[in-house]
């Protein structure tokens, strides 16, 4: 049998080990780290809260010197994630969510990356939105996900054991 000790940290001060270093501005941070040849990313990200995507031109960016690598949905078919596995990691036919991501960019520096982006022209077609849950529920509501035209993406049901012992 395990037991429990009485004492507790709750309510009490717990010294943070890793303070001294950051405090001091000692600390090293992911963003810190230089290493040779490395590329810097950054993703294009969709301005809109529901449009359908009618072009991608990432002509400039690809053309930017310093650029290295410019990914949209054309480069990653066959990629899905999330729940349903319908939600590809760069949107090419529609977004249903301001932020989603467009396009991708791996550059020498993280001027140029932000500079490729600012490259990279979208050309939407704006769809009605819906912004409200029971809203989105009712008739004629606008569609987010073709897979799912009552806008319920999964239900999940759970059970465990008899309520009635």
């Amino acid at each position: 049998m395990t037991v429990i000790a009485k004492e507790t940290i709750i309510g009490k001060r717990v010294p943070k080990l890793d303070a001294p270093p950051k405090v001091s501005g000692e600390a090293r941070y992911l963003q810190d780290i230089e290493l040779p040849g490395m590329l810097y990313g950054k993703i294009l990200r969709a301005d809109r809260v529901h449009a359908r995507i009618v072009n991608i031109d990432v002509s400039g960016a690809k053309a930017l010197p310093g650029v290295h690598a410019v990914i949209t949905a054309a480069d990653t078919p066959g990629v899905p994630l999330g729940i349903g596995r319908d939600n590809p990691p760069l949107k090419g036919d529609k977004v249903r969510c301001i932020r989603d991501e467009i396009a991708a960019v791996a550059a020498e520096t993280e001027e140029i990356a932000e500079e490729a982006l600012r490259l990279i022209k979208v050309e939407y077609e704006d769809l009605p939105a819906v912004f409200d849950p029971a809203e989105s529920l009712k008739e004629g509501a606008p569609v987010i996900h073709e897979k799912h035209p009552d806008n319920i993406p999964f239900t999940f049901e759970y059970s465990h054991g008899d309520i009635s012992e």
